[in-house]
């Protein structure tokens, strides 16, 4: 099934219309809706705030043992993940969800999942758990893994979840939000130091916060 183009373009506009007028929302956190974006496409570029966390081994003292395996947190304000700039597709919108893509904002090429962010939700049943995932079963893309992507509607596994049950109170902006949500506002670069087999041990690691 597809959209009348005139109909698809109508909706694309209101909806480009609607990040135009909460552009200050947006941009409050570190949303940017770029001059690229062009009929189906709207790109946003997503500016990481959370500070870098550094955890190193804990050091004993004679007044403080160090107690085993514990480790301090260090704050480093002046480092933070890695921008990404996000393509929505809204071609056959709204019959179809928005799709999504992961490009560099230098080279406009897609990110290798190896060298992305990682995505994370957090639920009090579930706890931290990843919806950045490397390769859809139809694209072979990266993919966000969440209600009212394409990607996620189309995957074999949620064709009992369809998008017609959410389309009424889901829009390009609320996706847009969500996006932002578990790539930015909840999720924390870390780096782990720790010594091992005499010698140093560096691991990286994403970690939600839960948040109201």
């Amino acid at each position: 099934m597809r959209v009348d183009p005139e109909v698809n373009r109508r909706k694309y506009e209101c909806e480009m219309k609607r990040l135009v007028d909460q552009r200050s929302t947006l941009e409050q956190r570190g949303i940017f809706v770029l001059q690229s974006s062009a009929y189906p496409h709207v790109e946003l570029f997503y500016a990481p705030r959370n500070a870098l966390l550094l955890l190193v081994p804990a050091v004993s003292t004679p007044s403080w043992p160090m107690v085993p395996n514990a480790m301090n947190a260090i704050e480093i304000p002046s480092l933070a993940g890695r921008g990404f700039k996000a393509r929505f597709d809204l071609s056959d919108y709204d019959i179809l969800a928005p799709s999504l893509e992961f490009l560099d904002p230098w080279t406009n090429v897609l990110l290798p999942y190896e060298t992305m962010f990682r995505s994370l939700e957090f639920d009090q049943q579930r706890g931290a758990h990843i919806v950045l995932l490397p390769d859809h079963p139809i694209t072979h893309k990266p993919f966000l893994c969440l209600r009212g992507v394409r990607e996620y509607h189309e995957h074999p596994q949620h064709s009992g979840d369809d998008w017609f049950l959410y389309r009424d109170t889901l829009s390009l902006f609320s996706m847009v939000i969500a996006l932002w949500r578990v790539t930015l506002d909840i999720v924390r670069p870390q780096i782990i130091l720790a010594p091992n087999a005499g010698q140093l041990q560096v691991q990286v690691m994403w970690a939600a916060e839960a948040k109201a």
